[in-house]
């Protein structure tokens, strides 16, 4: 990377609101090099709303971001279609400066079980209200963890649409016992089978949710 990082001042000119509490980085084509840049140069006080959607950052890149002050205000974070693994979602789940962040969305990214078990288990998490994870490569066991989690106690949407959770991952949210202010749970377009269905169905703890979204999809495998 240049020397001249000219480029960061132009977008955080072109990109901050003006009451300076949300900056849109979205579209800026920004790769791990220039994430680095941004987490090394970019401090933008009282930020409430970040906007990274859209760009190509991979796991170092977000790894660097997540320790970063740019995320220490942070209550919303946006960061779908990019190119983010297990790796990426880890340093999410693990960074100290994501503690008051409420809105999280990493739909259209590449997190599979490992991903989605480290933020399930995320204690620097605990204020999120809404997790998108939609478009995602989760199994069950994420979405097991997800069921099971007592860090998320403020999750109250959590979108698992578009994923690869079956029969176990169905059955574990029917029963399950973590994630107590949750009220909204999408698994639409997952690998769904007719009685995980029905015990979804039967679930109380689902039919007490405000809403709760699935398909029907039997595999041929």
């Amino acid at each position: 990377m240049a020397d001249d990082i000219s480029y960061i001042r132009k977008w955080l000119r072109k990109g901050i609101s003006k009451d300076g509490l949300t900056l849109d980085l979205s579209g800026k084509g920004i790769r791990n090099p220039e994430a680095l840049e941004i987490a090394e140069n970019m401090a933008v006080p009282d930020l409430e709303i970040l906007y990274l959607h859209t760009n190509k950052i991979k796991d170092i890149g977000l790894e660097e971001l997540a320790q970063s002050e740019l995320f220490e205000t942070l209550k919303e974070l946006w960061l779908y279609e990019n190119l983010i693994g297990n790796d990426g979602a880890q340093a999410l789940a693990e960074s100290p400066q994501l503690t008051g962040l409420k809105y999280l969305s990493l739909y259209t990214n590449r997190i599979s079980d490992e991903g989605a078990v480290a933020l399930a288990e995320s204690s620097s998490l605990g204020n999120l209200e809404t997790l998108d994870l939609s478009f995602n490569r989760i199994g069950d066991q994420g979405a097991i963890a997800f069921a099971n989690s007592t860090h998320l106690k403020n999750l109250k949407v959590l979108h698992l649409d578009a994923n690869r959770i079956g029969y176990d991952g169905m059955a574990a949210f029917a029963q399950s016992t973590g994630l107590p202010s949750l009220t909204t749970l999408n698994l639409t377009y997952n690998k769904l089978d007719p009685e995980g269905l029905q015990i979804m169905q039967d679930s109380k703890r689902l039919q007490a949710m405000q809403a709760v979204k699935t398909d029907l999809f039997v595999a041929n495998d």
